[in-house]
């Protein structure tokens, strides 16, 4: 991918795409929004996580109480591989097991925590990316403060249960839809 103001980055194209869609009048606040998404859910190793997730979720369907429900946990944590996001979930579902929170309800907000922590992350990165683009020269400055604020947006209208699903059900295309191109020579972005 050559075109876009993340051009230099070492961004992935799908993050790259979502560059020029920060600049492009032509993209939908909705469209950047799902682009987003996408770019995020691509970004998390599912091979990894889907198992890590599904023995918690198994975990939290056991009717047995654990004497010891953090130091379960946290061995289910050391039998997977360990990732950013990973390492959120695991700090918040342990700091919810040590307020006495029922596991399954743990999980469950945990993940959601997860999300939000993801998305305000995700977020300050791409802060980051549209300042360095400005500073390489490959965003101008009008574009750079159309960029700053469209980015702003769009991680505000980002919607945590959506990832909290995809992350859950481990579909890397919850997004994949969404973010084709419309095919219609009269189709544009809806106001």
């Amino acid at each position: 991918m050559t075109d876009g103001p993340f051009r230099n980055a070492e961004l992935s194209s799908r993050w790259k795409r979502y560059g020029q869609d920060l600049v492009s009048d032509a993209v939908s606040a909705e469209e950047r929004t799902m682009q987003a998404c996408h770019s995020m859910i691509g970004d998390v190793d599912m091979n990894a996580f889907s198992p890590l997730f599904g023995d918690l979720k198994a975990h939290a369907e056991r009717t047995q109480m654990d004497l010891d429900p953090v130091s379960e946990v946290e061995t289910i944590f050391e039998s997977h591989p360990t990732s950013p996001l990973a390492d959120a979930l695991q700090r918040h579902l342990i700091a919810n097991l040590r307020d006495q929170m029922p596991i399954d309800e743990a999980l469950n907000r945990s993940l959601e925590s997860t999300a939000k922590d993801w998305i305000g992350t995700t977020k300050n990165r791409l802060d980051e990316e549209c300042i360095r683009a400005r500073e390489l020269g490959d965003m101008k400055r009008e574009d750079y403060h159309k960029g700053i604020e469209r980015n702003r947006e769009t991680f505000a209208a980002i919607k945590p249960n959506e990832l909290c699903d995809a992350l859950a059900t481990g579909s890397k295309s919850a997004f994949r839809l969404a973010v084709q191109k419309k095919a219609g020579v009269d189709e544009g972005p809806e106001e």
